[in-house]
């Protein structure tokens, strides 16, 4: 069930897969819009003009159009979803480790705020499925970075040093703070 144009997957394979998806959630496949993530926290203002599109340098995106469908993409990186129910704003992230450091999730709630008025005690967020601390292994130079941007306390709850510069990483808990 692929729907990413960038596996090498037969493009008339993934369109199917799209199409099957859009009726499975009740959504017109061309509402969808895409994004071709860079692992950066550029986030989009989406609108009905980009139904249909892939927003290219893309890991969040935001709408308040109920005709639109925002699709990200995760492998071991984690889902972030926004929902602010008095404004009918929605808004999906993906947060890999470089992503998280820059907090793309704050950056999201300052879009929602700043493009539609949005009240950030409104805001629900949830986190989705995504790599785990023990399977997430990161090294000296990238813990060095979370160690810059979080608090001590912080570090200590998401972090764990297993000696030799390697430390092992909840990328959940980084999200959290």
């Amino acid at each position: 069930m692929n729907i990413s144009t960038s596996r090498g997957d037969d493009p008339a394979a993934v369109e199917e897969n799209r199409k099957r998806i859009a009726n499975a959630v009740g959504v017109r496949p061309e509402h969808m819009v895409y994004t071709q993530q860079t692992h950066t926290t550029n986030v989009a203002i989406v609108t009905k003009e980009d139904r249909g599109k892939i927003l290219p340098e893309t890991d969040g995106m935001i709408t308040n159009d109920s005709e639109v469908c925002l699709v990200t993409f995760y492998a071991d990186c984690v889902p972030l979803y926004f929902y602010d129910p008095v404004k009918k704003v929605v808004g999906l992230a993906h947060s890999g480790w470089k992503g998280t450091v820059e907090k793309i999730g704050t950056k999201m709630i300052n879009k929602m705020v700043d493009n539609y008025g949005s009240n950030p005690s409104d805001i629900i967020c949830a986190i989705g499925p995504s790599i785990c601390q023990d399977c997430y292994e990161i090294s000296k130079d990238v813990a060095d970075r979370f160690k810059d941007m979080f608090k001590p306390e912080n570090n200590k709850q998401m972090m764990i040093d297993k000696g030799g510069d390697k430390y092992q990483l909840d990328l959940h808990k980084a999200c959290k703070f």
